[in-house]
């Protein structure tokens, strides 16, 4: 006997059916609604360095720590190759910071956190900062792992949140909106679910800009990972979604590949064409592809498939991906950036400095022209050393419906399905 299930869904729902083992398994996939995504960083996989090892050649605009933050192997989420290590007892705030990204007007983070060690005392493990640094709001962790939200001030708003444990690691997010002082929203989430919900708590502040990561009170005893961070300007206040983030590599020459002198004399050895000189990890300004012509000159590449690379993304939403490339040039000069086949004007500079843009796109990159950049008939010598896509993502949720059922029932699951009406017709 045949059967086929027909979905009436909204447009935030899509279901994929497979059939296997006389059962149905549906993917459940939250489509999100049209938002602008600001940051996305998977927690170190995309040039495994150390956050800001060297000024500018980082995906984050700040660090702070003595010891710094760095990348660790000890504890990773799923099957990344890295997270972000933030030592605890240091002799200073140790913290990444990505500046620019969030918005008073509504915004969302979510990233995976991961404890070794809780806290000796109530400490930050996230926050939000206006853009001179002046903290506005804090996620924070009592020593028992109590999670709390906290004003610039030292003052708990809202009630206490669940309860954290270490050796285990929890996606957490905060979607909110500030008006004033006393008109705000704030929606703390644990593994999708609503944990902390504050409606007009009393700020002593607004003009949120910057999310600060990390043991930012200098805690004795907190010991913590991060990775998947992602953040965009969503005013639903709602939660983001079980968004993971990866790194993509490229592995092939694309339409075009004109820098055609090299830089050094080796590679990662992973990929063709002139991919091995601009894949390696840890990134490195040893190998690349220069060029110095007035005429127009593009460098450009294929990455890896969905199911290449760090992490297998076959049926995974595609929530949006961001392109990244490390460069410099003889003199400061404008050249281009190119991501899925679009080109958009970037500031070079002398010194190598890591430069992204984010494609504004839900379709996984088609090949070809996925990371590039050209040199804008500029008549100065452009040199490449490293590139990559990075990809935000929902992983595939799987549901277990027996063949016989005639109505869909869902209990004890962290997949919601609302509004959707669901037709089942047997053949």
């Amino acid at each position: 006997m045949k059967r086929f299930l027909n979905f009436y869904l909204p447009t935030f729902l899509s279901i994929t059916l497979i059939t296997a083992g006389g059962f149905f398994w549906l993917n459940v996939h939250n489509a999100q609604a049209v938002v602008t995504v600001t940051f996305m960083e998977p927690g170190g996989d995309a040039d495994f360095q150390p956050p800001m090892a060297v000024l500018n050649i980082s995906f984050w605009s700040v660090k702070n720590g003595s010891p710094l933050p760095t990348t660790a192997t000890d504890f990773v989420h799923g099957n990344h190759k890295k997270s972000i290590n933030y030592p605890a007892g240091g002799a200073a705030s140790c913290f990444l910071q990505k500046t620019g990204i969030l918005a008073d007007t509504g915004s969302r983070v979510s990233l995976y956190i991961y404890l070794n060690a809780l806290p000796t005392a109530t400490a930050n493990i996230f926050a939000f900062y206006n853009s001179v640094g002046t903290q506005k709001v804090a996620v924070r962790l009592t020593s028992a792992g109590v999670l709390q939200l906290w004003d610039a001030a030292n003052a708990q708003i809202g009630t206490n949140g669940s309860t954290l444990s270490t050796g285990t690691w929890y996606r957490i997010s905060l979607a909110y909106t500030i008006t004033n002082t006393t008109t705000n929203e704030f929606r703390l989430f644990k593994n999708g679910s609503l944990d902390i919900s504050v409606t007009n708590a009393t700020l002593t502040g607004t003009g949120t800009n910057a999310w600060r990561i990390g043991n930012i009170n200098t805690d004795a005893t907190l010991d913590m990972r991060s990775s998947d961070h992602y953040a965009d300007n969503s005013s639903s206040l709602t939660d983001t979604g079980n968004i993971w983030v990866t790194a993509k590599r490229p592995i092939a020459n694309g339409t075009n590949n004109q820098w055609t002198t090299q830089v050094g004399s080796g590679g990662s050895g992973y990929g063709t064409g002139h991919s091995p000189q601009v894949n390696e990890r840890a990134q490195s300004d040893v190998n690349g592809w220069s060029i110095q012509s007035a005429s127009l000159q593009t460098e450009e590449y294929s990455i890896e498939s969905v199911s290449q690379g760090d992490i297998d993304i076959t049926g995974a939403t595609i929530v949006d991906f961001m392109g990244w490339v490390n460069a410099n040039v003889g003199s400061n000069s404008t050249g281009n950036i190119i991501v899925a086949g679009t080109a958009s004007n970037i500031s070079v500079t002398t010194g190598e400095k890591y430069f992204t843009k984010v494609a504004g796109s839900t379709t996984y990159p088609a090949g070809n022209t996925d990371i590039g950049i050209d040199n804008n008939s500029v008549n100065q010598l452009f040199s490449l050393y490293e590139a990559g896509i990075i990809v935000a993502y929902i992983p595939a949720a799987a549901v277990v419906v027996p063949p016989v059922t005639r109505g869909l029932l869902i209990e004890n699951s962290k997949v919601k399905i609302m509004n959707a009406k669901i037709k089942l017709q047997f053949q």
